[in-house]
């Protein structure tokens, strides 16, 4: 069972490796795939979300996810409770990643 993990980590790593030369993030236009699959399930629960942000961080593997939310919908709640609304949301998703980032914000209203 071991030899099974070592051999399949160091597969994922090479696929990384060798996917990651061809990952341009700074000339993409939209979403790839993961990343439009977690964009949308993130709106569809936070359809008031001022902002959403997903940056596949991996190299271009899809194995790990930086995301950022911007919603009213967090006031009175603490950031643990704000991360714990995300992964409940994501948590299939969550299953075939190797790592996710999140950062939340209260998005501050102008009274003008």
């Amino acid at each position: 069972m071991f030899q099974i993990t070592k051999r399949s980590a160091k597969l994922f790593s090479a696929n990384c490796i060798a996917l990651r030369k061809y990952a341009d993030s700074s000339k993409v236009a939209t979403l790839k795939g993961g990343e439009n699959i977690l964009y949308s399930s993130l709106q569809k629960k936070f359809p008031q979300a001022k902002e959403i942000k997903i940056k596949d961080i991996s190299g271009g593997c899809g194995a790990i996810f930086e995301v950022f939310i911007s919603t009213t919908e967090f006031k009175g709640l603490s950031i643990v409770k704000q991360h714990q609304l995300i992964n409940e949301v994501l948590k299939d998703q969550i299953k075939s990643m190797h790592g996710i980032r999140i950062h939340t914000e209260i998005p501050v209203e102008n009274n003008n």
